[in-house]
């Protein structure tokens, strides 16, 4: 059986706003990769894993559903989840074998995630349909696991300090924005009960 793509008759701005930004930002990103030779191998595999993801987001907003519910409060958290990583300071730039392993394995995650979400993607907590395939028959938000593993990774590998406190609080958001998706998504109490953990297996 042929495959549907979905096409939006309608863009709303906010989906070409969302297209535009993460598109240039596949740009930065991918422009880092080229010109910084310096960095070792594992560092540009990782700078071409991000440029791929922010590309992949830009897509998405081209394509996805549209909400039948959504969350402005979310949209802003999900935003400064994006962020606070830059303002912190952080970087592609060269960090340890260790996180960078750690820092890949959670893009990876991610991008998994993301290509499962498909065209029911969306920064916002928003309800676009219920997803309980790939990642999301391990934990309920894998999205978010590979996001923190990624920021993390990068957070600590440079500012042990800083990293720490900033993660902290990109912790504290990844948990108010879970909280807020779960009262916005239709039938979320039934996929609770078969999927345990929300974040992190047997912790949270």
């Amino acid at each position: 059986m042929a495959t549907e793509i979905y096409f939006p008759k309608r863009l709303r701005l906010r989906d070409w706003i969302g297209c535009i930004l993460f598109l240039f930002a596949a740009v930065l990103s991918g422009l880092s990769a080229w010109e910084t030779p310096s960095i070792p191998l594992w560092g540009t595999f990782l700078a071409v894993l991000n440029t791929f993801h922010n590309a992949l987001l830009a897509c998405l907003y081209l394509v996805r559903l549209p909400a039948q519910r959504s969350d402005n409060f979310g949209l802003a958290l999900g935003l400064t989840a994006a962020l606070l990583p830059a303002f912190a300071g952080t970087s592609l730039a060269p960090i340890s074998p260790l996180w960078t392993i750690v820092g890949v394995t959670g893009e990876l995650f991610a991008l998994w995630s993301l290509a499962t979400l498909g065209k029911r993607f969306g920064i916002a907590p928003a309800d676009r349909g219920l997803i309980e395939s790939g990642p999301y028959r391990l934990v309920r938000h894998p999205m978010y696991l590979g996001e923190l593993l990624l920021r993390g990774a990068l957070l600590l590998g440079t500012s042990l300090i800083e990293g720490y406190a900033a993660l902290a609080v990109l912790l504290m958001i990844q948990i108010l924005r879970i909280a807020r998706e779960e009262r916005v998504i239709n039938g979320y109490p039934v996929y609770a009960s078969q999927v345990r953990w929300r974040l992190i297996p047997f912790l949270y």
